[in-house]
């Protein structure tokens, strides 16, 4: 499941970055090619006003020679320089007669006479005014205008191999630099995905793992609710007195069910984010103190001695129905996990902008390899479960103390006690 998920992962991730990139080489490619397309057209445009003008006679012949028709043409006046950069050397052009035929070439043109006819004709017999023409499988750009004060027409050409040959270098550069960028893409995918994939395998094993202890959390109540309902009806002629143990039993298993379901749930409101926390300017002291009260029945019933040093006048801004949850969730603790004998010490102080609560006990402590497991849902350090809890309490008291936030930590040594210290802000604001 979870290699199916990563190659799928992968290979989106992959299509992204393909997509973009051919974007990226197609907007680079025709960017390239209309910028090369409007200096062409402006070069054209440029040399044509300029013979219209007189201020342009001829273009340079070409370094290393021509390659021109060699038969005498009229005599011109020597070339004029025009003004600006002079003009690429792949533009040239002709004149011609009303008839089409050349009565003028440049000497840069680089044709001999039979394909510089061809290629005139071409552009004479095409409708536009400006477009392009191929000749012998190399393309050129043409401009054509009447000659003014004459009978004729002007044509310059501009050779496009350059450009086309340039556009290629482009392409294949681009091409060869998105393989790159794809092999690249393709490894920096399979990384991204392998990260991705980490919290996804941990929150699939957490849930898992809470379907499962969920699962045998209620499986076991049930379990002693239909066994003590056996019991009870294989003796139907007995006395509701005579079966009290039997439904003792159930009533107790019921209660432990109703609080595991009920831990449950609040669970899974805080997870869906529905868990809401009604905030108001509290008095700690005095709620810690209300809190305490019941477990003093509980203290002197499995003899444990309960102190509480409490500061007076501290003031937080919090749910006080859950603040007073944390509290129970560990005196419960503790005195389910200290010996008759023991002590159970709660303390509350301030310090500076901060507030502290200790519960501490002197019970049978927590192996240090288990201290960093024991705010996990369902974790329970004895597996036995002889200790009661469905060890959902401390989940939920962590999750109430970071929604005030503050912190919850623990210290233990085995055979001496444990220590819960849960720190609040002092007065926070809303």
């Amino acid at each position: 499941m979870f290699q199916k998920l990563r190659l799928k992962l992968t290979l989106i991730n992959v299509a992204i970055m393909l997509a973009l990139f051919f974007l990226l080489i197609c907007g680079t490619y025709f960017f390239a090619k209309i910028d090369m397309s409007k200096h062409t057209n402006a070069g054209l445009q440029r040399i044509a006003a300029d013979i219209q003008a007189g201020i342009i006679s001829d273009l340079p012949q070409r370094p290393g020679g021509t390659g021109s028709d060699p038969r005498p043409l009229p005599p011109v006046p020597p070339p004029i320089s025009p003004p600006g950069p002079p003009p690429g050397p792949n533009f040239f052009f002709v004149k011609t007669s009303p008839e089409g035929a050349i009565t003028f070439q440049s000497s840069n043109q680089p044709l001999d006479a039979s394909r510089l006819t061809a290629l005139t004709k071409q552009a004479l017999q095409a409708t536009a005014n400006q477009d392009t023409v191929i000749l012998e499988e190399t393309t050129y750009t043409y401009l054509k205008t009447p000659l003014d004060n004459q009978y004729g027409t002007v044509i310059v050409f501009h050779d496009l191999a350059q450009e086309t040959n340039m556009l290629q270098l482009v392409l294949t550069t681009l091409l060869a630099v998105g393989l790159v960028c794809a092999i690249l893409s393709f490894g920096a995918s399979f990384y991204m995905a392998n990260r991705a994939m980490v919290p996804i395998k941990k929150a699939w094993r957490q849930q898992h793992d809470f379907l499962s202890d969920a699962s045998h959390e209620l499986r076991t109540p049930l379990t002693i609710i239909q066994t003590n309902l056996d019991i009870v009806q294989d003796s139907l002629d007995e006395t509701v007195a005579s079966q009290s143990k039997w439904l003792n039993n159930i009533q107790e298993e019921s209660i432990c069910m109703k609080n595991l379901v009920n831990s449950l749930l609040f669970l899974a409101r805080a997870d869906s984010t529905q868990q809401p926390l009604k905030k108001q300017l509290i008095s700690l002291d005095a709620t810690l103190r209300q809190t305490v009260a019941p477990f003093e029945a509980v203290a002197q019933q499995n003899s444990l001695a309960l102190e509480v040093h409490a500061s007076s006048a501290i003031e937080v801004y919090g749910d006080e129905t859950q603040l007073k949850q944390v509290i129970a969730i560990l005196l419960d603790n503790a005195s389910r996990h200290t010996a008759p004998g023991g002590k159970i010490s709660v303390a509350l102080s301030q310090a500076g902008s901060k507030i502290f609560l200790t519960v501490s006990d002197s019970g049978e402590g927590i192996a240090a390899e288990h201290l960093n497991k024991i705010f996990d849902r369902f974790y329970q350090v004895d597996k036995s479960r002889n200790k009661g809890g469905s060890g959902l309490g401390l989940s939920i008291a962590k999750w109430i103390v970071e929604s005030h936030g503050g912190s919850i930590t623990v210290t233990s040594i085995p055979g001496e006690g444990t220590i819960f210290t849960v720190q609040l802000p002092y007065k926070p604001s809303v």
